[in-house]
């Protein structure tokens, strides 16, 4: 078995991501989705799992028309997948984002960016 991790820095001992959410862009209106995935198979019960916007706003406060928060587990390859979903996108939600992820013993965070074009 081959792992191959790619770190900037070694400040990410943990690593509880398999994927982290990347970077994205949308159109004025469009819809776009932020994917997460987590390793499962040392975890006793799934992970806690948060989105943020800047620094401070729980994304789970905004559910709602424009954002979903969605999460499913992989039997066989043991992961989990968690997404934020962005429907009939704003201008307004143009920044920084992060997911934060915990288990009873561990925590780590990923921050991304979205970038919202005005429509031509």
């Amino acid at each position: 078995m081959h792992h191959h991790h790619h770190h900037s820095s070694m400040d990410d001992p943990i690593g509880l991501f398999v994927m982290r959410p990347q970077d994205g862009e949308v159109t004025v209106g469009g819809s776009i989705t932020f994917s997460a995935r987590v390793a499962g198979a040392s975890l006793l019960k799934p992970p806690v799992v948060k989105w943020f916007k800047g620094k401070w706003v729980d994304l789970s406060s905004k559910v709602g028309q424009h954002l979903q928060l969605h999460d499913s587990y992989d039997r066989a390859s043991k992961v989990y997948l968690f997404e934020l979903h962005i429907t009939d996108a704003q201008p307004a939600f143009t920044g920084g984002y992060r997911c934060e992820v915990s288990t009873k013993d561990k925590f780590d965070c990923s921050n991304f960016n979205l970038t919202v074009h005005e429509a031509m």
